[in-house]
């Protein structure tokens, strides 16, 4: 057999790029199943919802199966590729699924929505723009909406060296991903993903993403909602119940207007 040659790769332009073929095998956690119950189970059906940074999809046909209408807002064409693949199988959702190469809160529709969502996108939302971005939310959610939303919590800033975080298998390659996590600041850490292929027991390529993670505190998000007139209603960053998905930091709000 010919010997087969390593690949380095590092994104600091797009840090989901040289991830998106990996992401569904290497970044789906044991609790993956309720967190998507948590955002399809407030999706209200027949409605029209608004998805920010859906990714690869994982909460998007979940979502989409009750909607009469769902719109994708994601700015990573790699991630964008993956989900119009996963799209394509679906014949029942082409109607019904829009994906826009689009970012928050640079965005404007001509329309509101019955419920908006972000799953697992706030750690790449720096604290300034908060604001901005509740407004933009605000302006497109119709009255009586729920927005929600997960990564609320007060958990200290992640510090640890590179360390395997999970693995998978693919025929006869072995995919791993490990990750280092550091402090940069109370609120921000950055952290490098690095993510190895093996064919056969021949590591042949690797492939480095560096990004940073943005911690937010649930009375800086509430007093954020506030100043963009909606209202926190429930999820486990406001209430002093127990579930599986505490560790994610859920949030409802509602628009009262």
């Amino acid at each position: 057999m010919a010997t087969m040659p390593r690949l380095t790769v590092s994104s600091a332009t797009d840090p989901y790029g040289s991830s998106a073929a990996y992401w569904d095998r290497l970044h789906i956690g044991p609790n993956s199943a309720t967190l998507v119950s948590f955002f399809a189970d407030l999706a209200p059906v027949g409605g029209h919802a608004l998805e920010i940074g859906p990714g690869t999809g994982r909460m998007t046909l979940a979502v989409a199966r009750r909607m009469a209408g769902l719109h994708c807002l994601e700015p990573s064409s790699a991630m964008r590729a993956v989900l119009l693949t996963k799209l394509a199988g679906e014949p029942g959702m082409r109607d019904r699924v829009t994906v826009i190469d689009g970012t928050a809160p640079d965005f404007r529709f001509d329309r509101r929505f019955d419920y908006i969502y972000l799953a697992a996108v706030f750690e790449d939302v720096p604290p300034e723009a908060r604001r901005p971005l509740f407004a933009g939310l605000a302006e497109h959610l119709a009255p009586g909406g729920v927005l929600a939303m997960d990564m609320v919590h007060d958990e200290a800033v992640p510090d640890h060296p590179e360390r395997e975080v999970r693995s998978a298998r693919q025929g006869e390659c072995h995919y791993i991903l490990s990750s280092a996590v550091w402090p940069l600041g109370p609120d921000l850490a950055g952290v490098r993903r690095v993510y190895r292929t093996y064919y056969h027991d021949t590591l042949v390529a690797t492939e480095t993403v560096e990004c940073e993670y943005h911690l937010h505190r649930p009375a800086d998000v509430l007093a954020d909602l506030r100043a963009a007139g909606l209202t926190a209603v429930g999820g486990s960053a406001v209430t002093d119940e127990v579930t599986p998905l505490d560790d994610k930091g859920t949030l409802i709000a509602r628009h009262e207007n």
